[in-house]
């Protein structure tokens, strides 16, 4: 009975300190400018090859990976580990 119950106690401890993954995805996306962000969503919402991405935005391939490296990296930065907000 007491596994159970420590057990239990520990999934409400987890369950209140979950937060909404989309909400921050969206928050921390709104932070980017607003070329990384059009890239990172080409790139990694629709699936865009890096040559796509560059004819669509009028950028380069080296600008449009160096723009998605910059966005990602900002993106980590802002969220911070993943372990942290589960």
């Amino acid at each position: 009975m007491t596994t159970l119950e420590v057990s239990h106690e520990n999934n409400l401890i987890y369950e209140s300190n979950y937060s909404d993954l989309n909400e921050i995805l969206h928050e921390a996306l709104e932070r980017l400018p607003e070329q990384q962000k059009s890239v990172v969503l080409l790139r990694d919402y629709e699936g865009y090859s890096y040559k796509e991405i560059g004819d669509i935005t009028g950028l380069s391939e080296a600008q449009v990976k160096i723009n998605i490296y910059r966005g990602r990296l900002a993106l980590k930065n802002y969220i911070g580990k993943i372990e942290t907000l589960i």
